[in-house]
Formats: C-alpha cells, structure tokens, sequence
C-alpha cells in the first residue's frame, strides 16, 4: 500500500492557496529548490502531472482532484493533532462580525473552538458590515465577516461565503398585505445592506415607505418589530422563530439575495487566527 506523507500534500495546497512556489516557499520556511522537489516527489508517488507548468500555475485535472482531496485529509490530520494537543495552541484572535449574524452562529462556533483550543482569545467586534469592512482595511482585525449584495461570480474558496434570502420580518399581517399609508421600514443606519435593498426593492415598484425606527442594536430591532412600529429585512437564517417573515406579499417586492463572507490575508494569519477561521468555515456552513 502506498502512503502519500502529509508535509508534500500540505505543500502542494500551500503552493496552491498562495500562487506560487516562491510563496509557499517563503510561508512554510523552504528554499524554490526544495519546494519543487518535494512537488516532484509527489508527482513521482501519484505517477501523474499536477501541475501544468506555466505562469499561472494551473492545475491539471488530477491536480484538482488531489487539492480537494488534499485539503480534507490535512484537516482531519489536523483536527487530530489539536485535539490531543489542542492545550499547546495559544493566541489572540480580533474579530468583525455584523450584529444578527452574532447571535446565529457565533456563541456555538467559539464553544466548539474553546473545547478543542481553551488558550485562543477571540476578540469580537460587532457592527454594520460598511464599518467592519472599513475596519479590516486598516487592520483593526484578523479575521472579518461582512454582508454584500451577491455576486453573480463570485471566484472566493466556496467555503468563505454563503448565499442568503432576504426576507421580510413583521407582527402585524397589516403592514405587508394592502397596506395603503407608507410602509414603516424598522433598520440599521445608513451603510446597512438591508436597508439599502429595501429601499431599492420599494422604490423600484414606486411603493413609499418611511424610516420609523434606526437602531445600531439588533435587539433593538427586534423590539421596535416586535412593538409594531413597522417591518424590516433580514437574513432568512437569522430571523427569531416566534417573528412573521415572508418572502414577498401583495405590498412587498421579493428582496433577493446577500452574501456573508469571510475576509482574511492568508499570509498573515498565525496558527490560532487560522484554526479560528476553520470553526468561522463550520459556523458559515451550518447555520440555521
């Protein structure tokens, strides 16, 4: 039986990840030369071309299967050695994150973290994803999560992103069937994804609307829509069970889609921030 070392495997999705021999090279703290021998190893073991050589470094169809299969069997390599060692893993981890999605997944993602990694800090900031986005830019976190409008190609890691539902969030029936005054929007300030989505979604059907309530708090939301004071937008993941949602109604366009998504550099993250980003993946992955 044949046995594939993981160092050339991890090697081969490091050149991958980071485009380039020199790269990995200079991230996994080996010369070019070594590098390419050890890629050459792997190439010899497997009997087959992965990569097709040239500047951009594409992978050939075997090499696209072996960096899937690769990149599962380094985690589950990994997640064995944090498991018995996970004691030995230390670090400060700063974290954006918007409001709502705080609460959907996040507490679950860091118990998870803290069973296996109890000495990683998570430092976790929580805003509008326009003033989260600002604030990874200048570096005020390791790792951010933020909500766009959706791409229609989107070329990230598939496990970086999620594609949501917008939908409507009431108590009253009222105010999205047959409404007649302007509609009573309940949102975050300006810069918000939600709130700019409905605003184009009624403006788009000449529907008119009005801001009752503005609120940076999501439990502050929660309350003005569970007092009555108007409707708002949300995440269908990340609507509370015993709030009305819908996708549309008689008065109310469909909203679409947003995409929550990770931001990170590669080459800056240290082996706690990465490990955070793995449960972040997870969290993504299940929510709901």
């Amino acid at each position: 039986m044949t046995n594939i070392p993981t160092d050339l495997l991890r090697t081969f999705v490091t050149i991958k990840d980071l485009g380039g021999f020199t790269s990995a090279g200079e991230f996994l703290g080996r010369s070019q030369p070594a590098i390419s021998l050890q890629i050459k190893k792997l190439e010899e073991i497997l009997n087959t071309k992965i990569f097709l050589r040239g500047a951009s470094l594409e992978l050939t169809e075997d090499g696209e299967y072996l960096y899937e299969a690769a990149r599962q069997m380094l985690e589950i390599n990994d997640q064995i050695i944090a498991k018995v060692r996970g004691e030995n893993v230390s670090g400060k981890v700063r974290l954006g994150i918007p409001n709502d999605f705080e609460l959907a997944f996040l507490p679950k993602a860091l118990r998870n973290l803290s069973r296996v990694y109890p000495n990683i800090i998570v430092e976790v900031d929580c805003e509008i994803s326009k003033v989260i986005l600002q604030r990874y830019q200048k570096g005020h976190y390791d790792i951010a999560l933020a909500m766009e409008h959706a791409k229609e190609n989107d070329d990230r890691d598939a496990r970086d992103y999620r594609l949501e539902t917008l939908e409507w969030v009431y108590k009253d029936s009222r105010l999205i069937n047959g409404y007649d005054e302007p509609i009573p929007l309940i949102a975050y300030p300006q810069g918000c994804v939600y709130r700019a989505i409905m605003e184009e979604s009624l403006q788009s059907q000449r529907h008119p609307f009005r801001f009752m309530y503005t609120s940076t708090s999501l439990l502050g939301i929660f309350s003005a829509v569970e007092e009555g004071l108007g409707i708002t937008a949300m995440a269908r993941s990340v609507i509370p069970e015993h709030l009305k949602h819908a996708s549309s109604s008689k008065s109310l366009p469909e909203l679409g889609q947003v995409c929550i998504g990770l931001y990170y550099k590669e080459r800056e993250l240290n082996v706690a921030s990465r490990h955070v980003l793995d449960f972040l993946r997870s969290g993504i992955a299940n929510i709901g």
